[in-house]
């Protein structure tokens, strides 16, 4: 593991996470969804097809209005709007009867939260990140809880942004699986943690500041670091 000059492990107060790939995998429901949208899509004459599980999956990470268009690019905008709505709500339905957290990932954050400040940063609408929170006791270990969809942001480093002022000068780590992870953290000025997932392509983690293979081995990283004295 090769960690870059611009990590320093020492100076960490609030880790920032990215949601799917990184603490959740929706990626079963998300394909359960986006079938029976399109199914009606399909009836209504507004697809032709279903959209392949790899379209799907490159998605994830784009904002709401960004990722129809990856995986329905011929239609209108306002046919977007209509089965985006329909897919929101399926999702929403789905995603208040379990819990989508990744194994280790509940443990992880509280085990975190005895010495950091953390945060979400996602491209997330305020109800998904709100129904991932509910789960597993997540919402009482997150400090900061930010998506694209609360703070009006049409790209996570703006996400980024709120944090740092929300932060007032802490250091903060962004932690992501996708490549649109590590572009929002060099945006925003701050280092980043990319971690292996199975919905990256080779090479978007490239430019991480260090790539861990799973998320549960943050606290490992981390604990290369001086014992760090979470501020108040």
């Amino acid at each position: 593991m090769t960690i870059s000059n611009k990590l320093d492990l020492a100076s960490i107060d609030v880790i920032a996470f990215d949601l799917d790939g990184t603490l959740i995998d929706t990626s079963e429901a998300m394909l359960d969804v986006y079938h029976q949208v399109f199914e009606h899509a399909i009836q209504n004459g507004d697809a032709e097809k279903q959209p392949s599980q790899e379209e799907i999956y490159a998605s994830f990470g784009l904002v709401g209005d960004e990722a129809w268009k990856k995986v329905a690019p011929d239609m209108s905008e306002d046919q977007h709007r209509r089965y985006k709505k329909e897919h929101d709500e399926l999702l929403d339905q789905k995603m208040q009867k379990k819990s989508f957290a990744l194994p280790g990932v509940p443990e992880l954050l509280r085990q975190l939260a005895e010495h950091y400040e953390l945060a979400t940063a996602s491209n997330c609408g305020e109800g998904y990140l709100s129904n991932v929170l509910s789960k597993d006791d997540l919402d009482a270990q997150i400090t900061y809880k930010l998506c694209a969809g609360s703070v009006g942001a049409s790209r996570k480093s703006e996400v980024l942004n709120e944090l740092k002022q929300q932060a007032g000068g802490k250091g903060i780590v962004m932690v992501g699986d996708r490549k649109s992870d590590v572009d929002a953290a060099r945006e925003a000025g701050i280092p980043v943690i990319g971690v292996k997932s199975d919905f990256a392509e080779p090479g978007e983690l490239d430019e991480a500041d260090v790539v861990i293979d799973s998320i549960t081995d943050l606290s490992e990283l981390l604990g290369q670091a001086e014992p760090h004295q979470k501020q108040s």
